[in-house]
Order: C-alpha cells, then structure tokens, then sequence
C-alpha cells in the first residue's frame, strides 16, 4: 500500500496495511548524522522564491524521508521569509509582525524573540501578508512534486492565533479579550482569511490535508479559558474547517500544550487530525484515546522532552508499543514525535521509532492491551 493511501484510510478511520508516520521536517543536524552527510547548505537552499532550487532541495529531503520510513510531512505556509524586515543583531521582523533571531546555527528554523506589533496603532500601519504570495505556493509545488505518488504532503496555511498572539504579544493579545474585544476579532479575523486563501489555492495545487500552526496550550493548560476559547477562536476555526470541507479536504492542527479541556470544542469545531499530542503536558496517549478515539485522528505523542533525547532504544520502543496499543485499532492514529525530531534528539532513537512502528503498526495489530510504562520523562526538579 502506498502512504497516501495508508495516511487517509487512517484519517477516514479505516484500517490501512500498518500504522502511517509522519513527521514535521526532522532536523537537519540529525538527518546529517543519519546519513553522514553535511546538509547545512540545504538551509540556503530553502530560500528560493522561484521554487527552482526549492524542488532540488525538496527532492533531497524526500528521497531521506523515504530512506527513514516516514509516510508523509508538511510544508509550512506561514510566509515569504524574503520580505522580512532587517534589524539589528541578526534579527528581522516577518511578514506577520513578529521577531525573529537568524543565529540558529544547524536548525530548520529561526528562533521566534518577541512581538513588533505591540500597539494596536502598529498592527494596523503593518501590511498584512499576502496568503498566495509565490513563495508559499512554489515551495508547496516543489514538495508535491518531488514526492510523487510516494508520500503524501500536507500543506501548511498559516495560523489563526498562535502568530498573531507571536505578533502582538501573548499578553497583549490575551488582554485585548478584556480591553479591545472588537481589535481582537479583527485581527484574529486577518489570520482566518489568510488560511483560507492559502487552503484554496493549496487544494487546487492537490493538497488533501491542511495544517494549522496554531499551539492553544501552555504545559500545565490552554492559554485562554475554555469560554474565551469558544467566543474568539472556535468561529474562526469552525469557518476555515467548513471551507475544507466543501472542497473534500481534511483539516489538522499543530498545537503544543495541555489541550484536553480544548479537545471537545477542537472536535466540534471540524479538525479532523490533532498533532502532536505533548505527553510532557499531560496528553497521555492512553487517556487521549479512551476520550477521543475514533472522533479525531491523533498523530504523535512520542516524547522529545526527555525520551528520544536521552532514553535508550528499549525505552523508545515500549513506548512506541504503548501507544500503537492506545490508539491505532479501528485507524485513527499516526504515529510521530510529540512535537518535532529538533537537534537533542538521538537519530538512533529516531530510528527506533520508525522501525518499531512498521513492525508493531502492522493491522491487525495485536498490541490490544499491552501494558508499557507510560512515557520516560525527565526526573522532576
């Protein structure tokens, strides 16, 4: 079975051949050392606003993804990196309003300082992005290309709040719900529009999922009352839901953090697969699957915090194991990280992850009621 098919039979909750694996771009430091191949010049690479080196660059990263076993991955859709604005001290402003440090060595991405936009007199003097900018739709090009009928590529369409509140400033953008109530609809209003824009075109290019970037949750809970959650965020969320899926398209959210008491509203709302399921916040996958099983596709939930870091190989694969007994029977589960594979990660924890996912994710699975320890995390301070 290829992972296209695999990846939306799981989605549908339909039962494919074994358990699909994604993955949010995997560091470039650990593909390195996987490979035993320098890959910093692929960072470079990435910035093309033609799509031409893009596809190379895309292409290269692929054929890897293939290699490790991984069925499909994302883009990211949040913008042209070229149009950021330069400040001091390596940093530069983005499209979006918010500030970015550029000395991040070997990583994938820049390392997100603080908000530009902390008046509301500068969130309106600020252009807003431009949802079908060519950098976005090359770059989705070019990895719809290059991964052929192999993988699946879903396509990242922005966010509604998670960079809005980046651009504003959290505490700025959650004091708005008190003091400008009105400012904050509009600009959470700003950010829909643009997914959806993004979301259209992405289907049209041939896009089946969609993602949000859109983290709700802080470790220990959601950033915002469930009820605050419910009047500002859920619209927004249900509108670009709904647009998907007039167009026969799927739609997924990132969202790091304690969600639980966000879950049902998520569900009600229409996303239909939620990534990545932080165990070191409490989204034990065991729980998460009794709750919400069969109602949303689950996707990750295999620690970064302390786990593929530091643990070893016996620990990866029982958790891994846990997991694929919670959650894969019936379909709707994907196994992956419970965030990304960043830089701390051992690649042969990685490995170990990929591998006992297509050996233990094999349908029937016959892990039911297998009783592993829960995550390995870091001893408490």
């Amino acid at each position: 079975m290829k992972s296209r098919e695999r990846v939306l039979k799981t989605v549908m909750f339909e039962e494919p051949d074994r358990v699909p694996l994604f993955e949010i771009p995997p560091s470039l430091k650990v593909l390195s050392e996987i490979f035993n191949e320098d890959l910093a010049n692929l960072l470079a690479l990435f910035a093309s606003v033609d799509g031409r080196t893009s596809e190379e660059t895309w292409k290269k990263l692929i054929k890897m993804y293939k290699q490790i076993g991984l069925d499909c991955f994302c883009t990211s859709g949040i913008g042209n990196p070229f149009k950021a604005i330069p400040l001091e001290n390596h940093k530069v402003v983005d499209v979006w309003g918010r500030i970015f440090s550029l000395a991040y060595g070997f990583t994938t991405s820049p390392f997100y300082v603080g908000p530009y936009l902390t008046s509301r007199e500068k969130y309106e003097a600020f252009p807003r992005p431009d949802p079908l900018d060519e950098y976005n739709l090359n770059q989705l090009k070019s990895a719809i290309k290059a991964a052929g009928d192999d993988m699946l590529v879903i396509a990242g369409v922005g966010s509604i709040w998670e960079v809005q509140g980046e651009a504003l400033g959290f505490d700025n953008a959650l004091k708005y719900i008190y003091t400008d109530p009105v400012f904050l609809r509009k600009v959470l209003n700003d950010s829909t529009r643009y997914a959806i824009e993004l979301g259209k075109a992405s289907i049209d290019l041939g896009a089946e999922i969609l993602l949000l970037w859109d983290d709700y949750g802080y470790r220990h809970g959601p950033m915002m009352s469930p009820k605050h959650w419910k009047e500002f965020i859920y619209p927004c969320l249900k509108k670009v839901a709904d647009e998907f899926h007039k167009r026969g398209a799927f739609l997924m959210i990132h969202s790091d953090g304690n969600i639980r008491p966000l879950m049902d509203m998520i569900i009600e709302a229409g996303v239909d697969l939620i990534q990545p399921l932080e165990p070191a916040a409490g989204m034990d996958i065991v729980e998460v699957a009794e709750k919400w099983g069969g109602k949303i596709c689950l996707v990750g939930n295999i620690d970064v915090s302390y786990l593929l870091p530091f643990g070893t190989r016996e620990d990866v694969i029982e958790s891994v194991k846990r997991a694929i007994s919670a959650a894969a029977p019936g379909g709707g589960y994907i196994l992956g990280s419970g965030h990304m594979i960043n830089d701390a990660c051992k690649p042969e924890n990685f490995l170990a992850m990929v591998e006992t996912g297509k050996k233990f994710g094999k349908y029937p699975v016959i892990l039911t009621n297998f009783s592993g320890s829960n995550q390995i995390m870091a001893p408490k301070l």
